[in-house]
């Protein structure tokens, strides 16, 4: 048994094709019959005398050619939508795209009636001629109402979109301050009160938390360390380093509009310039320190 790597196409698929070529066709029916009072007026003028047969094949012909058209009027308005940005350059594009395919039922057209009703097998450049000045403006007409259905038919078909409500931020849930941290003293694990450290600096990929004449090491950022800390009892005076606020004793400014911060253990610290707003606060805070007391 042989298995085709083509399948057949669904009964669903051929009636989406199937249905709008039909009407289409339709279209180009009803567009026709109201354009063949004039043509039968205009042949009597000329003394011809048109045949009904003839004028129903002619018109029946020319319906489905027009209805071949079809896809590509689709394809061109949901490609070029005439609503929306960019409406200017795709109304060019449609409207070089109708003046291709009333050339191309043209060209056709002539070919069939050629074919058909002459029996020669190419048309003459003077029948191309007649029908390009007698029906090229009534084609790029006709053309430009069907895309103009064709479009309004696709805003029909459209889901309807509602407006997007931005979602609400989830709430930050934040985090306790740390009071202790676990290190390694004498190759055992301990928890580490914060309360002794004196102050933090930033050792690369570590933090080194200064305890009097120790030293310990975390892994961590001194970014990410200092957002777990206690911001009233630490302040960051510089982009590497931590300082406990209870260990400072003395602010001292220099020239360079940077501050020295001297330790009642260890130090002195040098703050930088970016940190000066809240390094006064700290020196504004260690000057109102003894009157509290002596009050």
């Amino acid at each position: 048994m042989t298995i085709s790597a083509h399948p057949a196409p669904s009964p669903a698929r051929w009636s989406a094709w199937l249905l709008p070529h039909a009407w289409v066709a339709l279209y180009w029916l009803a567009f026709l019959l109201v354009l063949e009072p004039g043509n039968i007026q205009r042949a009597s003028q000329a003394g011809q005398v048109l045949s009904l047969p003839h004028e129903t094949i002619r018109i029946l012909v020319a319906s489905l050619l027009g209805a071949t058209v079809t896809s590509a009027v689709q394809a061109l308005a949901g490609r070029f939508p005439l609503h929306g940005p960019g409406r200017g350059r795709h109304l060019l594009i449609h409207a070089a795209g109708a003046a291709g395919l009333a050339l191309a039922l043209v060209l056709a057209s002539c070919l069939l009636a050629a074919w058909v009703f002459a029996g020669r097998w190419l048309p003459s450049w003077d029948e191309i001629r007649d029908q390009l000045v007698g029906n090229f403006t009534l084609l790029m007409f006709a053309l430009a109402a069907l895309t103009a259905l064709v479009h309004a038919n696709l805003q029909r078909k459209a889901p309807a979109v509602s407006p997007v409500r931005p979602e609400a931020p989830a709430p930050v849930r934040e985090l306790p301050a740390l009071t202790h941290v676990e290190v390694k003293r004498r190759g055992q694990l301990v928890s580490l009160p914060l309360s002794e450290v004196d102050w933090i600096e930033s050792q690369g990929n570590y933090v080194a938390l200064h305890v009097g004449q120790e030293q310990h090491l975390l892994r961590d950022t001194v970014s990410r360390f200092a957002e777990r800390l206690d911001s009233r009892r630490f302040l960051r005076i510089h982009r590497g380093v931590i300082v406990a606020v209870d260990r400072v004793r003395a602010v001292e400014p220099l020239t360079n509009s940077d501050t020295l911060l001297h330790l009642t253990r260890g130090g002195p610290l040098r703050a930088s310039r970016s940190y000066a707003a809240a390094v006064r606060e700290l020196a504004a805070q260690l000057c109102r320190e003894p009157v509290t007391k002596e009050s």
